[in-house]
């Protein structure tokens, strides 16, 4: 859910007589209420919001499906979720960091809200004059996408920042992000090696200016935004692949997602939504539960879904790849294009078997075909819970 943030006005004094039954004025109410909503770390960057009145409109302003004032608050997020040490070796000061953030974006206006863009309307066009003493003014320069930037830094020398914080905000839709610089902020923000290789293959003939270490870190975490907004959550920018694929998995049974689902193509798999469903259900898995810590419960399911995913890797070579997850509390989920009967019971056979082997785990198994994703996901579980044996009627 996206928090808008609306400004209320000056504070003002009360003007009752004593007797006021609102021990807040509006101004401060809506202070509470937004710290409250914020992690701590985030106060500060709050207080600051409401200290640039240039900000407040970008609380009324929806661009690519994200309220603005939103996507400042998210960036200020990564910001301050970058360890001292690091932004130190980068030579980096953490409230110019901030500042940049905020100030970003500060002159985005009506023409990039999505109730009146219009994507044929962009077009090259010369770098502004203001610009260019911070821009190289060969870079890829376009409008309305643009025109923000040329404000951003208008606004951002009316507060007197320091030169270096200007150029970053100048620079952040232009300069070229380096392998090193990803790599520290990769290390920092825990970023997946597929989200890495999207920042530096995007958009090169744009990107190619180059600028100091805070215009890129600007830039890098605005690339971040834009990459949460293509997934519609943040989980997957410090989720490796094989965390990446569970949650699809766990979407694609349930009905939520389908084909056009862009982390499939991150994940190199194929799908039409009919493939085939293979359920493996743990026997006396409670059992297990029970006697052992939730550390030892975690690690084996982990080492089950490993065992299943590197048998089934075998078999993908030389047909599309496979998805595989846990979708439940021991329930494991093979979503494959395979269609004939008597291929899907070998593999099943060889997977429960390995698991067997390694785990001591036996499965009921259930496959479904024929049908969408969820409903052969459905047929795989009914016939699961076929082999389970009634506890009280004999």
């Amino acid at each position: 859910m996206q928090l808008k943030i609306m400004y209320q006005g000056e504070k003002t004094k009360c003007r009752d007589n004593g007797d006021c039954d609102r021990p807040y004025c509006e101004r401060d109410l809506l202070m509470r209420v937004v710290k409250a909503l914020v992690q701590p770390r985030l106060l500060p960057v709050i207080n600051r919001i409401f200290e640039v009145p240039e900000l407040y409109v970008l609380a009324d302003l929806v661009s690519v499906g994200e309220n603005q004032l939103h996507h400042v608050l998210r960036m200020a997020e990564f910001a301050e979720m970058i360890r001292g040490d690091i932004l130190s070796e980068l030579g980096i000061d953490k409230a110019d960091l901030i500042t940049a953030v905020l100030f970003h974006d500060i002159g985005k206006g009506p023409e990039i809200d999505d109730s009146s863009f219009e994507p044929q309307s962009i077009k090259k066009v010369r770098l502004p004059r203001n610009l260019k003493k911070y821009v190289p003014s060969w870079v890829d320069y376009k409008e309305p996408i643009h025109i923000h930037v040329a404000r951003s830094v208008e606004i951002a020398e009316t507060y007197n920042l320091r030169t270096e914080i200007i150029e970053a905000v100048a620079m952040h839709h232009h300069v070229k992000i380096y392998p090193q610089v990803l790599k520290e902020m990769a290390a920092a923000l825990l970023l997946a090696p597929m989200i890495c290789d999207d920042i530096l293959r995007y958009q090169p003939e744009q990107y190619a200016a180059k600028g100091s270490n805070l215009a890129q870190v600007v830039a890098l975490l605005d690339q971040l935004c834009a990459i949460e907004r293509k997934f519609q959550g943040k989980l997957y920018l410090s989720a490796e692949p094989d965390k990446m694929e569970d949650e699809l998995v766990k979407e694609l049974v349930i009905g939520v997602v389908g084909p056009e689902d862009p982390r499939l193509k991150l994940l190199n798999i194929k799908i039409s939504g009919r493939e085939t469903v293979i359920l493996l259900d743990l026997k006396s898995f409670g059992t297990f539960v029970q006697l052992h810590s939730e550390y030892e419960v975690q690690g084996i399911k982990r080492e089950i879904l490993n065992i299943i995913r590197s048998v089934v890797r075998v078999q993908d070579r030389g047909r599309e790849r496979d998805a595989v997850g846990l979708v439940g509390g021991d329930e494991f989920v093979i979503i494959t294009r395979v269609d004939d009967e008597a291929v899907i019971r070998r593999m099943i056979d060889r997977i429960t078997r390995t698991v067997k082997a390694r785990t001591g785990f036996g499965c009921r198994v259930g496959y479904g075909m024929g049908g969408s994703i969820p409903a052969n996901f459905h047929e795989a579980r009914t016939m699961s819970n076929l082999e389970k044996k009634p506890k009280f009627i004999t």
